[in-house]
């Protein structure tokens, strides 16, 4: 692993890749809740982990049953607009994966290159014709691109194919076969990113993107990120996977990104 430089006394220490994949249960997807008010208040928020379900002698093993995870993500869209505000639309999303957190693929285009692949399943837990579910198989590089204690981009495509799909046989039309997360930042500074998604038919599909800043810059002592986030197109939640809601520009606080 690189050597981590050490902060000003007045700097946050730059929180680098490597160091969210240390312990047996670590971050996944970002951590965030946000509120936005665009066509009714409302708030969007998600929590996600994942966890090393065997740990051996040697942590640099890259076989199979060393490199093993559990995730589990959750996220909820929330109406706080009407009578009781209650949930639009929750979505639990667990998982079963290999994954490395540094392959070794190296150049000079690449500074680093991690690689998750496995089995997901992904639904709203809700029955009748409010039932969304889908089964996947996966495959997820992310491309460390620059110097990954300074500014640098990350390109991640999330390959997936859908293995069932009953409760919502169309919606490869509306999400594709793939997520592509784009970021650009810098460890304690900025981070810009943006998901994208392309639906087969037409001109469906999403664009999910987000900015953040580390609270520690503005209050020491402190953790997580400021955000921003605007999300327009089908499908922020798998309720709404065939419908374009209103666009929405939402603030809040991340525990990761």
């Amino acid at each position: 692993m690189p050597a981590i430089p050490i902060a000003a006394a007045s700097q946050p220490a730059p929180v680098l890749p490597e160091l969210l994949d240390q312990g047996r249960l670590t971050f996944n997807d970002p951590i965030y809740f946000m509120v936005g008010a665009h066509d009714g208040a409302n708030a969007k928020f998600q929590f996600s982990f994942k966890f090393r379900i065997f740990q051996g002698e040697n942590p640099a093993s890259r076989g199979l049953l060393e490199n093993l995870y559990f995730g589990y993500t959750q996220f909820s869209l929330w109406d706080l607009s009407s009578d009781s505000r209650p949930f639009r639309d929750t979505n639990y999303r667990p998982s079963l994966f290999y994954y490395l957190s540094d392959t070794g693929v190296q150049n000079r285009a690449i500074s680093r290159l991690s690689l998750a692949a496995g089995l997901e399943h992904e639904s709203n837990g809700r029955d009748g014709d409010q039932s969304r579910s889908i089964n996947t198989v996966f495959v997820k590089p992310t491309f460390y691109l620059g110097d990954m204690t300074d500014w640098h981009w990350s390109i991640s495509p999330k390959l997936y194919y859908y293995v069932e799909k009953n409760d919502n046989a169309d919606i490869a039309s509306y999400r594709g076969y793939m997520d592509l997360k784009l970021a650009y930042g810098k460890p304690d500074s900025w981070e810009f990113a943006t998901t994208l998604r392309k639906g087969t038919q037409k001109y469906y599909g999403s664009v999910d993107a987000s900015v953040t800043y580390p609270l520690a810059r503005l209050i020491p002592g402190t953790a997580g990120y400021l955000m921003a986030g605007y999300f327009v197109g089908y499908g922020e939640s798998l309720l709404d996977y065939n419908r374009k809601l209103p666009w929405q520009f939402r603030l809040g606080y991340a525990l990761s990104r």
